[in-house]
């Protein structure tokens, strides 16, 4: 369908032309042509045959289909929560009412179709007989796993091709029951599943087609899309005590995971921990009760760990007392932990089931009930891709979903999701209360990490915060990469074996994890690798924005297999720092001036290098920040940083702290003063202008800090 002519009619949108939504503003206007068009490059043209056509100028890229003949076509433009819209709907088929939206704000198309009377699960709307082909696919292909070069039913889909120019198809709603399919005749589609043979009257489906320059750029893009059109209110890195403070872990790799033969110590041994930490100045802010802390499968024991929940109730037999009783001694709120529901338990004759779980919006409020009574604030289901499942069709999966983030949510409560698939994490995009998604295995470690890193990339995109599992604290690195998530930050250890220097290096005194921006996910070349050669070396990058060209990017590097060495090369733009930049080697503590157009390149092995990239701004300092931190310049510890030829600065401390150093390149020596709190005198590290500097808080936990190297030095450095 090229070279299409341009229509114009005089109508009006239909009295049943359903939008999705609520609208603040429609407003037909007159002539109607059958073209429309977005500033972002994309074109829509409908014909009254039923051809419709997708154009995307910036990658020439064009989709095509059709649907039959059309009545009632018309345009009409107005105002979701994405923004404002350009739309041309039309019926079409058995009582069908469709329509393609585009966006004047976003680089994507809104397709959608209702049903206005029941009939077959046939003749999806869109189905793209012509689409973009020869490009590289990625997608989940199940629990914690993911796939390039091939799909399976699980969407989103994600096409890209060489210079990394993205697509990203995907349901828009019914999260649970679509699937990403080829038609018989190859038609890239995003149906309802085909097991369900009927759709109601009234029933609607959208799917969701977004683009862009770069494959992350386009993940966000999509997302952020989805998040709107869906009313999710994203939650900050810091919004809950679990996302911003350290968190102790009682799951399956940590140390109190179905460890005690007598069920009566676990209370006084989970309370004599957080004392030894606090008394190494890591507190944690809360706490999980992992699926041993209530009674399971039949009869119904604590200890069974292969069947189902008996009660959500906690079991008399480890808390005596009560759960609030343990609660209220320990001090810092719970994580509880809730998988399916076993075929003994008394609570399927109590509240309605499906599959393995309750739909019942009365068990999810007698949850919720129990949750505020026992000082529970986050609810971690877990179980998704197997036994806490449903019975499949149009209505259950969704009861499951929406009835346990509405009673949580109007609790007060937070979830969290664990073992999800693709399907689960789309579903997130409706609830503003489900904040973080496991995405690794049990028990981090080296071997999770591109498991970790890979699947961390939908849910970011959805402003859901990935995690990984519980680390040991004598592995520096898994903690290093648990906080880069920028998620929830969990210790497993046992009392006795913390090893406090290192987790230092991810929080505070107070525990509040000094932690970037956004996650840390593969970068674009790295996408591009891997669609290429599965055992490719993984960089991995996130940052801290302070703004106006400040910032700070983190970069993972390491080689997938043991024992090798691989090398690396990546450009500071790439990971989003203007050049001239200095890179610094986290752990070897050296560091080198990368000049603008110029690649930073090095070797790394098995266990991986660390580097944090920063730019050398006008005053020639490159400022890295907090010396003891993995994040250093994180926004907990560098509350504002900018550089108008001197570098301004303002620390945050924890309550109590009296000092921080602060680390950073210069050409030369530089000068420091204190506009708030004290400054000491910066010194040169044995590495080549490298300086430290320490800072001393003021009354109110904060120092401000202004930095300057001489005019000469600087001129030397810019040549």
């Amino acid at each position: 369908m090229r070279g299409f002519r341009v229509l114009l009619a005089v109508v009006s949108v239909p009295s049943c032309a359903f939008v999705p939504n609520r609208l603040t503003a429609q407003t037909p206007y007159f002539p109607v042509p059958s073209i429309i068009s977005s500033a972002s490059g994309l074109t829509v043209s409908v014909t009254t045959a039923g051809s419709y056509a997708i154009s995307i100028s910036p990658q020439g890229w064009e989709f095509e289909g059709a649907v039959g003949p059309l009545q009632n076509l018309s345009v009409s433009q107005g105002t979701d929560r994405v923004g404002t819209w350009q739309e041309i709907a039309f019926d079409h088929g058995t009582a069908r009412h469709s329509s393609i939206r585009l966006y004047d704000n976003q680089a994507a198309a809104l397709f959608t179709t209702q049903y206005q009377q029941s009939g077959p699960n046939t003749g999806p709307f869109p189905s793209f007989d012509l689409y973009p082909h020869g490009l590289y696919t990625f997608n989940y292909s199940g629990l914690w796993s993911y796939r390039f070069g091939s799909f399976n039913s699980r969407a989103p889909w994600v096409f890209f091709d060489g210079q990394a120019n993205t697509f990203i198809l995907s349901p828009a709603s019914n999260f649970m029951t679509a699937v990403g399919a080829y038609s018989s005749s190859g038609a890239l589609e995003m149906p309802i599943d085909s097991s369900i043979a009927t759709l109601p009257a009234g029933f609607t489906h959208a799917t969701l087609l977004s683009f862009g320059s770069g494959i992350n750029s386009t993940f966000d893009s999509w997302g952020q899309t989805l998040t709107l059109l869906k009313g999710k209110n994203r939650p900050a890195n810091d919004a809950t005590v679990l996302l911003n403070q350290l968190s102790y872990w009682t799951d399956a790799g940590a140390a109190y995971y179905y460890k005690f033969s007598d069920p009566t110590s676990y209370v006084p041994q989970l309370l004599a921990v957080k004392p030894l930490f606090s008394a190494d100045a890591i507190p944690f802010g809360s706490l999980e009760l992992d699926s041993w802390y209530y009674p399971k499968g039949s009869p119904a024991s604590w200890a069974s760990n292969a069947g189902g929940m008996d009660s959500f109730v906690a079991d008399p037999n480890i808390f005596p007392e009560g759960l609030a009783a343990f609660q209220q001694s320990l001090g810092v709120p719970l994580i509880t932990h809730a998988r399916w529901i076993d075929a003994s338990s008394p609570l399927r004759s109590q509240y309605h089931m499906s599959g393995n779980v309750s739909v019942d919006p009365n068990y999810w409020q007698a949850y919720a009930n129990y949750m505020v009574a026992n000082g529970i604030q986050f609810f971690e289901q877990d179980w998704l891709s197997n036994q806490a499942v449903t019975a499949f069709n149009l209505t259950d999966p969704d009861a499951f979903m929406d009835n346990m983030a509405g009673a949580l949510g109007a609790a007060g409560r937070q979830v969290i999701y664990c073992m999800p698939l693709s399907t689960h994490i789309l579903e997130s995009s409706k609830y503003s209360n489900v904040v973080a998604v496991r995405v690794s295995d049990d028990a981090l470690r080296r071997s999770r990490w591109d498991e970790l890193l890979i699947d961390s990339r939908i849910p970011s995109a959805l402003g859901l915060w990935p995690f990984a599992d519980n680390f040991l604290s004598q592995n520096v690195k898994d903690i290093l990469v648990s906080t880069l998530t920028a998620g929830p930050v969990g210790s497993g250890d046992a009392a006795g074996t913390i090893v406090p220097a290192n987790i230092r290096q991810a929080v505070r005194p107070d525990g509040v994890i000094v932690k970037p921006d956004v996650p840390i996910v593969p970068t674009d070349a790295t996408f591009l690798a891997l669609a290429h050669n599965s055992v490719a070396p993984m960089i991995a990058s996130t940052y801290t924005d302070h703004g106006a060209g400040m910032r700070e990017a983190y970069v993972l590097a390491y080689e997938p297999t043991i024992g090798a060495m691989a090398p690396i090369s990546f450009l500071p733009g790439s990971v989003g720092v203007s050049a001239p930049a200095y890179v610094y080697n986290y752990f070897q503590k050296t560091g080198v001036v990368v000049p603008h157009g110029v690649p930073f390149t090095d070797t790394v092995d098995y266990n991986g290098s660390y580097y944090v990239v920063v730019p050398i701004g006008p005053s020639g300092i490159g400022f890295l920040g907090d010396a003891g931190k993995f994040v250093p310049s994180g926004k907990k510890r560098i509350a504002k940083l900018s550089d108008d030829g001197a570098v301004h600065l303002t620390v945050s401390f924890a309550p109590g702290e009296k000092e921080v150093v602060l680390q950073f390149y210069s050409p030369g020596a530089p000068t420091a003063i204190a506009t708030a709190g004290t400054v000491g005198r910066p010194s040169a590290s044995p590495t080549a202008h490298l300086y430290s500097l320490p800072v001393w808080s003021n009354a109110n936990g904060a120092a401000s800090v202004e930095l300057q190297v001489s005019r000469s030095a600087t001129a030397v450095q810019k040549r």
